[in-house]
């Protein structure tokens, strides 16, 4: 190559442009094996480890207290528990717009159009819904159609929650499109599936199903809707989306890196979920717990102090650094076919969901349940069934189930239904409103007088 390139700078006067020509091609400006432009490659294990964070970090364990899976038994985490949290407690909505971020996900979908990689593009585009979904749930008007261009955009406006959802949907069935088109390749920098875009698409339709299911307290249509795009995702547990961790330092299970390598004390599974869970001789008691050091399950109930004596911690299973967390699941799906059947009148379907559930589990089916009872037991089966998912409070604000008692010495206006905006965001966007002026509840997730169980709801106001 050296003699070459000699070789035209001493005949670049009578043929100038001949080494360009020379060097240039289709098979030599595109390699093949490459699934698209360094950058896009570079930038989506980042993706898929800073959702992770945002997925199933702090904001997780606190949404696992408020509705009382788990408890905070020490220091910061006993005030969590009882709902004292401030606007600069949660780091997850700035890590969504920053590095690793929105930003990068829009990154790597320019990069995989540009090199027409649908595969890389249709699961970008997943992981952003799971993002942005993530945040407006818990949040509810956030910057969105502008929030990924600041040289453009420096104090992205905030979209409202329904306009965030419609675009969701449409984001997702992009990807489905994408993702059906089967063109092009991510392989093992897809830390989920390896780049098949089959089970993608099912992951996609449950996402869909799932964003249906939180507009549904003002758009009873959309339980419909759920259940078409629930009907066509995740198929079985084989086809879990979970997260990817190993015992590699840094790689660990998030759950494990705050409990047992860093805050042992902070938290321990909730008192009702136990109770309830013993109460069932559900067969997952062990697979969710430890026992204590009576010998026993117990758990703690909202701001109680640690006491080893009573309180389990997590099982050996869920605290092993390689555990991979449950995102996107057959269960969750299972979960929105039963309550949407059920909505839409159909309950021999929604009792076939809600016993695939119960089997699932090693429990007996329930054949008898109809009518209120049969609503109620299909979101206790999927309460137990998503633990540890954020989906567990999207359920508690649409049906108040489970009918939660609020924490002692906590808030006169009940269990919080969203966050609060970090105070940097506030301070550095004039478009996001001080903390007096925010709402306790969004407008898509009014407070229930009653719940599903049919007596007052307790936790909401």
């Amino acid at each position: 190559m050296n003699r070459y390139l000699k070789a035209c700078a001493a005949t670049a006067l009578v043929a100038t442009g001949a080494c360009s020509d020379f060097l240039s091609g289709d098979k030599l400006d595109s390699d093949p094996n490459r699934a698209t432009s360094a950058q896009a490659s570079q930038l989506f294990t980042a993706m898929q480890v800073n959702s992770y964070y945002v997925l199933n970090g702090h904001a997780a364990r606190v949404l696992a207290m408020w509705t009382q899976q788990m408890a905070g038994t020490d220091r910061q985490y006993i005030g969590y528990d009882q709902y004292s949290v401030t606007e600069g407690n949660f780091g997850e909505f700035t890590a969504a717009f920053t590095g690793g971020g929105l930003p990068d996900i829009r990154a790597i979908q320019a990069d995989a159009t540009t090199a027409g990689n649908r595969t890389m593009l249709g699961i970008a585009k997943v992981w952003e819904a799971m993002l942005i979904g993530f945040l407006t749930s818990n949040y509810g008007a956030i910057p969105y159609s502008q929030a990924a261009d600041p040289a453009k955009f420096p104090t992205p406006k905030l979209d409202d929650q329904v306009a965030v959802y419609a675009a969701l949907q449409t984001l997702l069935d992009g990807a489905i499109a994408d993702l059906q088109a089967n063109r092009g390749s991510v392989g093992n920098l897809d830390l989920s599936f390896g780049g098949d875009p089959a089970p993608w698409i099912r992951v996609a339709r449950t996402l869909k199903a799932r964003f249906y299911m939180h507009t549904a307290e003002t758009n009873s249509g959309a339980y419909a809707l759920a259940l078409a795009q629930a009907q066509q995702g995740i198929s079985s547990k084989a086809g879990n989306l979970t997260e990817y961790h190993s015992s590699s330092s840094g790689e660990e299970n998030i759950w494990w890196q705050f409990i047992a390598r860093d805050r042992d004390s902070y938290i321990r599974p909730g008192k009702f979920l136990v109770d309830l869970m013993k109460q069932r001789n559900d067969p997952r008691i062990p697979e969710y717990f430890a026992l204590n050091d009576n010998g026993e399950y117990g758990g703690a109930a909202p701001g109680q102090g640690l006491d080893p004596e009573l309180h389990s911690n997590l099982s050996d299973t869920r605290l092993t650094p390689d555990f991979a967390q449950p995102l996107v699941t057959w269960e969750e799906t299972q979960g929105i076919i039963a309550e949407a059947a059920y909505r839409g009148g159909n309950e021999t379907l929604a009792r076939t969901a809600m016993n695939a559930l119960r089997t699932d589990a090693g429990m007996t089916a329930l054949t008898a349940l109809t009518g209120p009872a049969l609503l109620k037991q299909i979101m206790e089966e999927k309460y137990i069934a998503i633990f540890q998912s954020t989906e567990v409070m999207a359920d508690y604000k649409r049906t108040c189930y489970p009918n939660l008692t609020p924490a002692n010495n906590s808030s006169a206006a009940g269990i919080p239904a969203r966050f609060t905006y970090p105070v940097a965001e506030r301070t550095s966007n004039p478009n996001i409103p001080a903390v007096g002026s925010q709402p306790r509840r969004n407008a898509n997730d009014p407070a229930n007088a009653t719940s599903v169980d049919g007596t007052a709801c307790r936790g909401q106001k």
